[in-house]
């Protein structure tokens, strides 16, 4: 196995129904006890009244950030402590503060101001101010795997060298949309989730938070266990079902394995994903029958404890793991009645004293996304290796697809040499030809805009077989779905509403769709955060390569929505550059064969919404080679600071190499960077970029892309 730098768990902290904190979670777990019972968060009425949930008790009181903020600060406060702040976080939520804008949008509520924590990236965003970390803060969701792909993420951030001390986890709250989507799924089961169980009729929605600090040298007394590997894969088999013989959730334990070169056979416990639904548990029980060749270690599934927290579940159950090695404890199959013999499997009925070297702790979730991470006890600790240089390594641009108002690629182009404006709305004519009719007869904008953009990607760069990497970015996610579940279930009392709205309203739906249609099985990433969705896709792509994956697909789009739109991002969905689209690339390694390159360089958070985040990250990118090596920076300036003074500084800067603000002609969208992307990699072998009719010339065909904002990233593109 190749050396690398090891992945250490210095801090834990969790939030979860029935414990507060690590400790008290450990109590539970010796002496498991169930606080399963109607939802008090929110009104309920008729058959939902009585159906139950995992809530976390202490976060009644009203309060002005949402509950998914206030479980995430608890459970990261707890796994920081008194240390010094994170490098950089890497959260997986699903929910952000949707239960606030679920009561403001009943209420009529047109003011934007009600809607400020709507966001996913709100949540981290939080956090990183809270805590003051000035490094790359990233939000992953992925459905119920997202806190474990997060921290995957977060791992291969020490790993690369990015970071040495990573805030890794997931928060989740209740709130209606998932409580009541689940129910019309009819996947809740009213006496509480019982997995692995007989007569198993479904999950107990929960919430929660969970996070693990990883560091790569931490003092010795400073340790907990070991984050060994991670592995992740895409069923690309349906949208909500698992694939029935458990092949994507195998494919991702054996990735697991391997990431952490430990044999199944050194696995001594399981956490299984353990929903209680009767398709999860039967397929994850035929997985585990492939990667243990029918001789599992001892396993259970702790959800019938916590309940299902959702995107914190994995963090929530990493967590449980890391106390399993510490204590020597297998935690109880909590529910369980009668063992369906059908499953073959055999769950610890009891908590039971054993010794515990490394566990396996699967997560999987909607759209087919699926990771599993193995943890153990620390090794003796040899000398430590040292991390790879920050810079993680240029990709090819094999085929790149965009949509704007104007069209295409080749559209766009055109229009912007003629000096004219590509902002507004994709028209539908100019996407809903690129997928097959039949695939796309159900779904909304979104998905269609993003399906299109992967098929055209794909069939410019001429590429036969699916990409290994697939990364999307979306700041908003399908506002479409979310919007018409949330009016009928308001519209009948909370009683009813869209299943079909439901699925298509988590963030990763459109990435499921994509690799459904592609038939891409290998790691999915769907990063939320804000203006700098794009970028964030792009550095997981980026770790995945740097990792030896041979090709990779990164897109990002935003879909206008005419209600939610303008209330969530009301600089960017009125007036005049009011838009949406994006674009998608197909990435190989960089080899000899012509063509444009991309690298991503790097994040930085210190500012409050100026221009100071952007001049930190210059100053550092400036210290590492000089910025007059760029032809012309392209800088994505949103509408809020457009007139900031600090602007000023940033161009000095930057001087002698122009700098092009290029919102005022790509539109005001969140994904619009990856539009910029997709005509930069054009610009630089083309040799000038498409700004006025002789455009600007790039004579070293080497351009630097600057996204602005609380958070600035840097990307490069070259020839």
């Amino acid at each position: 196995m190749t050396h690398r730098p090891r992945v250490f768990v210095t801090g834990l902290g969790v939030v979860c129904a029935g414990a507060g904190n690590v400790a008290e979670l450990r109590s539970l777990l010796r002496a498991p006890k169930r606080s399963f019972a109607p939802p008090t968060v929110f009104p309920a009425a008729g058959e939902s009244a009585a159906l139950p949930v995992a809530q976390v008790s202490g976060f009644d009181a009203p309060d002005l950030l949402p509950r998914t903020h206030r479980l995430a600060l608890r459970a990261a406060r707890e796994a920081v402590g008194t240390g010094p702040a994170p490098d950089a976080i890497v959260l997986g939520t699903t929910t952000g503060g949707i239960a606030v804008t679920e009561v403001a949008l009943q209420a009529g509520t047109t003011s934007p101001d009600a809607y400020l924590f709507h966001g996913l990236d709100t949540v981290a965003e939080h956090l990183a101010k809270s805590l003051d970390v000035s490094g790359p803060v990233l939000t992953v969701s992925t459905a119920c795997s997202s806190a474990a792909v997060a921290m995957s993420v977060a791992a291969a951030l020490i790993r690369s060298g990015q970071a040495r001390r990573v805030l890794a986890g997931g928060a989740d709250a209740l709130c209606r949309l998932t409580f009541h989507g689940f129910r019309q799924l009819q996947l809740v089961d009213p006496r509480g989730s019982m997995p692995l169980d007989a007569q198993r009729a479904g999950m107990t929605v929960g919430e929660g938070a969970g996070f693990l600090l990883l560091e790569s040298a931490p003092d010795q007394d400073a340790i907990v266990a070991e984050f060994l590997g991670a592995g992740m894969s895409c069923d690309a088999y349906h949208a909500t079902s698992p694939h029935p013989e458990g092949l994507g959730a195998a494919m991702a334990m054996r990735r697991a394995l391997q990431d952490a070169g430990v044999d199944p056979s050194a696995i001594d416990y399981l956490n299984l994903h353990g929903t209680g639904t009767p398709d999860n548990d039967g397929a994850e029980s035929r997985a585990i029958k492939q990667v243990f060749s029918g001789a599992p270690p001892a396993l259970s599934s702790t959800k019938g404890l916590t309940g299902h927290a959702l995107a914190a579940a994995g963090a929530i159950e990493a967590v449980i793991s890391i106390i399993a090695i510490t204590d020597g404890l297998l935690p109880a199959n909590t529910g369980l009645q009668a063992v369906d013999e059908r499953l073959e499997l055999h769950p610890v009925l009891e908590p039971m004293q054993a010794r515990v070297h490394a566990v396996l702790s699967n997560s999987f979730g909607f759209g087919g996304n699926n990771a599993c991470v193995v943890l153990g006890e620390t090794r003796a600790r040899p000398d430590l290796i040292e991390a790879p240089a920050p810079l993680l390594p240029a990709l090819r641009v094999a085929g790149a697809a965009c949509l704007t108002a104007r069209g295409a690629l080749a559209e766009t182009w055109a229009a912007l040499l003629a000096g004219e404006t590509v902002a507004g709305f994709v028209p539908d004519a100019a996407f809903n030809k690129a997928a097959p009719a039949a695939f796309i007869r159900r779904l909304k904008r979104l998905p269609r805009l993003m399906l299109a953009l992967a098929q055209t990607a794909l069939q410019v760069s001429g590429r036969t077989s699916p990409p290994a990497l697939l990364a999307t970015g979306t700041a908003w996610g399908p506002l479409a779905e979310t919007q018409d579940f949330l009016r009928k279930l308001f519209e009948t009392g909370d009683q009813f509403s869209s299943p079909m709205d439901f699925i298509g309203s988590v963030h990763n739906a459109p990435a499921g769709q994509v690799a459904l249609l592609l038939g891409a099985q290998g790691p999915n990433w769907t990063c939320s955060s804000g203006d700098r969705s794009f970028e964030q896709a792009l550095l997981c792509v980026s770790l995945g390569m740097a990792a030896d994956a041979d090709s990779a697909l990164v897109m990002a789009a935003e879909a206008y929505e005419a209600r939610l739109s303008p209330l969530l991002d009301s600089a960017a969905a009125t007036g005049p550059l009011a838009s949406d689209g994006g674009a998608a690339l197909i990435l190989a390694p960089d080899d000899a064969t012509p063509g444009a390159r991309v690298r991503w360089l790097g994040e930085s958070g210190c500012g409050d919404g100026d221009a100071s985040a952007a001049i930190a990250l210059c100053a550092r990118l400036a210290a590492q080679t000089p910025l007059d090596r760029y032809d012309a920076v392209a800088v994505s300036v949103p509408a809020a600071i457009a007139a900031d003074a600090e602007l000023q500084q940033l161009t000095q800067m930057l001087s002698p190499c122009p700098a092009v603000a290029y919102r005022d002609r790509l539109g005001q969208h969140a994904s619009v960077s990856a539009t910029a992307t997709a005509l930069a990699a054009r610009a630089v072998l083309e040799g000038a970029l498409p700004f006025g009719k002789t455009g600007i010339p790039l004579p070293r065909k080497r351009l630097l892309l600057l996204s602005m904002g609380p958070h600035a990233t840097a990307v490069e593109v070259f020839a």
